[in-house]
């Protein structure tokens, strides 16, 4: 049995095709899902045309949105704990696997899961590095237990394989992330997708690293950046939810919303927000996912953020920004700069993990 553990959006996004190919494939599979993320779930699902999950580990009404949110809800995974067999449905040993995702709290407490029961573990995005445990945290202590408690570490490409040499288990290598598989479903279906391209040029913004949101004095300095961008194009903030709360706390909402040039937006759906972003001039973001699936479809990508776990469109389609201004008015004076075309792939990373999980021998 293939079990698949995912907590938020972004790991279904990079899941789903792989969940796909072995529905495609008529293999045995299963979902966990542990609801570090709820908002949307259900509608995201309906996108991929993917079932309910088999098991739910933390049965709420919301998500782990806020600080006080996130203790609670990392409580009830930690009581989980003596439950493992029983959210792997049985399945469990050395002829089954567990595929966990990126680098959350979900990603290593379900690997934990895993390995109370001796089920083996398959770290999907493995490798990934910013070599710095402040930036991004808590991402990057996430990675680091769940590299100690994979098995099997399915790595976009040989940077991230080679960041694993001292790691036991199975590196493959599947040359690219899951994203790329994700996007190309994004482009394929996002023309018909309910979001009204604005008639002015637009950028679109979606901030949400912790670091970010919730240092006060560098959150202020963001508003400061986005108000200067906002002087030359439209805005459209895309809120994750946890954004949401800390633009209230912080008395931030009504700034933005004084601006006529900066529109904030609920958090979108996938297909509506890559045809969002497909028609913006550029992007704002100091998320991970962001900046690799931009990388591929070849949009310009100001990253706000100091350091990055990833490689991909550093120098063409991104510039990290550090939050400096010169650097910020640079790109917006020169983001055409950073328009690439699409890239084109000869790899498929999900069919690489399968045709890899099917000769573990797999039941």
């Amino acid at each position: 049995m293939i079990h698949f553990a995912i907590g938020t959006r972004a790991q279904l996004f990079k899941m789903a095709p792989i969940m796909l190919e072995c529905q495609r494939q008529k293999l045995d599979w299963r979902w966990i899902y542990t609801a570090q993320h709820k908002e949307t779930i259900s509608e995201t699902l309906k996108i991929f045309g993917l079932p309910d999950p088999d098991y739910t580990v933390v049965t709420w009404q919301t998500e782990a949105k806020s600080m006080g949110k996130m203790w609670k809800w990392l409580f009830k995974m930690f009581m989980a704990l003596p439950k493992s067999k029983k959210i792997l449905g049985g399945y469990t040993g050395k002829k089954h696997i567990l595929l966990t995702h990126g680098d959350t709290f979900t990603t290593w407490i379900t690997a934990l899961y895993a390995k109370l029961t001796r089920t083996k573990v398959m770290h999907v995005e493995a490798g990934l590095r910013s070599f710095n445990w402040r930036e991004p945290f808590p991402e990057e202590i996430n990675r680091l237990i769940t590299f100690r408690l994979a098995d099997y570490f399915a790595c976009p490409g040989d940077w991230a394989l080679n960041n694993l040499k001292n790691y036991k288990g199975v590196k493959i290598n599947t040359f690219e992330n899951t994203q790329v598989d994700t996007v190309a479903f994004g482009l394929k279906h996002a023309d018909g997708a309910k979001f009204d391209i604005p008639s002015n040029k637009y950028v679109v913004v979606s901030l949400h690293r912790y670091e970010n949101i919730f240092n006060k004095e560098r959150f202020e300095h963001i508003v400061d950046e986005l108000e200067f961008v906002a002087k030359d194009f439209l805005l459209l903030m895309v809120q994750h939810p946890t954004t949401f709360l800390q633009l209230g706390k912080l008395g931030l909402r009504q700034r933005l919303s004084a601006n006529k040039n900066i529109h904030l937006l609920p958090r979108l759906e996938y297909l509506p927000f890559i045809k969002a972003v497909k028609n913006a001039e550029f992007v704002i973001t100091d998320g991970g996912g962001n900046q690799e699936e931009l990388y591929h479809m070849g949009k310009p990508t100001l990253i706000f953020r100091h350091e990055t776990e990833r490689k991909e469109g550093i120098g063409t389609t991104a510039l990290i920004s550090k939050l400096d201004h010169a650097k910020i008015a640079e790109f917006v004076a020169n983001y055409k700069h950073y328009q690439h075309p699409p890239t084109q792939t000869k790899h498929s990373p999900t069919k690489i993990i399968i045709e890899a999980i099917k000769g573990f021998g797999v039941s």
